[in-house]
């Protein structure tokens, strides 16, 4: 493959969030693959707004100019405030209705961030290779179509309602390449969208380096555990599996009752005001990255219980450490990670959760044994070399679909 030259090694990602205080999966791949490619010497632009929250979309970041290291960040205000219940409301009556009569311009709107000058600004910038991640919101639904130069999406895809919109189809038409996680992220949106099937695409968007040394006793100390545990880190949205997990969690302390469950990220955040607790959860909150690596260091298991994902970034950094998944394998991607990787056991439900943590909890052996096999998947398949020698190839093949597209 010919590389990309120097002078050529420029992209611009458009994320509606952006920075090191932002949970999310697409999110910091969008940050690890910005810093990375800028540190092998390309011209990094970030294009976002100033949320950091997903749920209001309210500006928290200054609009403006900054710098994360050597990537440049621009960032513009939202001009609504998403309405949680209202939305979620106008949701449900949305995808009730035939497409024909779906408001879909309100909706993008609503799901925003609504960014307008974000969307004017890449109208008015110099064409250049742009990365547009998630699919799913407003900056990349509007402003695909209005950025000059090539068009690459890293969808980060899974099955819901939202695929399959209008508003999408038209996205997928206006993009020359892909950036997927999984190959069941692939397969997905092209039989969602089969236009998807006629353009350049590449797998695998992240690479992981662990730290070179992890220490789980400090992460029991901070987190006040003595005991095995399992471990969640991420966003308590609604398709995440939260609940169930909850659940299981109960269950499974009537014979372990000596086994918590730490949450972290969104998902460790404080219940609301007059509800009870959980017993044996520890809600950790967002955690400093290298507490977070010692604490899936520490862990019997990470589990990942959500219906709705392109990939788990928490499972992949377990495998990094040596320890096993518990995996939902309702989610085609999830379970396809599990079946590569041979790192993970996967489950249906509560009950069957159970039954696999306390598996386990049993024989640490297994557990062991799985955790080593995740190791040996994730020095071979999430290498930061592969992944940057891919975005090269995306970028020269999208470049050359969009000089088709503008010749």
């Amino acid at each position: 493959m010919r590389a990309v030259p120097e002078s050529d090694r420029r992209l611009r990602i458009v994320t509606p969030r952006f920075g090191e205080a932002v949970v999310g999966g697409a999110e910091s791949v969008a940050r690890d693959l910005a810093l990375r490619l800028a540190a092998d010497g390309w011209q990094v632009e970030v294009w976002t707004t100033c949320a950091v929250d997903a749920v209001t979309w309210s500006n928290r970041e200054p609009a403006g100019t900054s710098a994360d290291g050597p990537v440049t960040v621009h960032r513009f205000p939202t001009r609504i405030r998403r309405p949680p219940r209202l939305f979620h409301q106008l949701s449900r009556v949305l995808f009730r209705l035939p497409p024909a009569l779906r408001p879909e311009t309100l909706w993008v709107i609503l799901q925003g961030p609504y960014a307008p000058g974000l969307v004017w600004g890449l109208a008015h910038a110099p064409a250049a290779p742009t990365l547009f991640l998630p699919y799913l919101y407003h900056p990349s639904l509007r402003g695909a179509h209005r950025t000059r130069g090539p068009r690459l999406l890293m969808p980060a895809a899974h099955e819901e309602r939202p695929l399959g919109l209008r508003s999408v189809a038209r996205l997928v038409d206006a993009v020359d390449g892909f950036l997927y996680a999984t190959p069941e992220e692939r397969a997905l949106l092209e039989s969602t969208h089969p236009a998807a099937a006629q353009r350049a695409w590449r797998i695998g968007n992240v690479g992981i380096d662990p730290p070179p040394d992890t220490d789980p006793d400090r992460a029991r100390e901070r987190l006040g555990v003595s005991g095995p545990y399992l471990l969640h880190a991420g966003r308590a949205a609604t398709g995440k599996g939260l609940d169930e997990l909850l659940d299981a969690v109960t269950l499974l302390r009537r014979n372990h009752p000596e086994v918590h469950l730490v949450l972290a990220g969104d998902a460790g955040a404080p219940p609301p005001a007059g509800a009870a607790a959980d017993p044996g959860v520890v809600r950790a909150g967002r955690l400093e990255r290298g507490l977070l690596w010692d604490a899936i260091a520490g862990a019997t298991a990470v589990v990942v219980p959500s219906y709705l994902e392109s990939q788990s970034l928490l499972a992949v950094e377990a495998w990094a450490v040596g320890r096993p998944a518990l995996l939902n394998a309702a989610s085609p991607a999830l379970a396809g990670q599990a079946q590569r990787s041979g790192g993970a056991i996967v489950y249906r439900g509560a009950a069957e959760l159970v039954a696999a943590a306390s598996a386990l909890l049993d024989d640490p052996d297994r557990a062991a044994a799985l955790g080593a096999a995740g190791r040996r998947f994730v020095e071979t398949r999430y290498r930061w070399g592969a992944v940057l020698d891919g975005v090269r190839g995306l970028v020269e093949d999208a470049g050359r679909r969009a000089a088709r597209r503008a010749g």
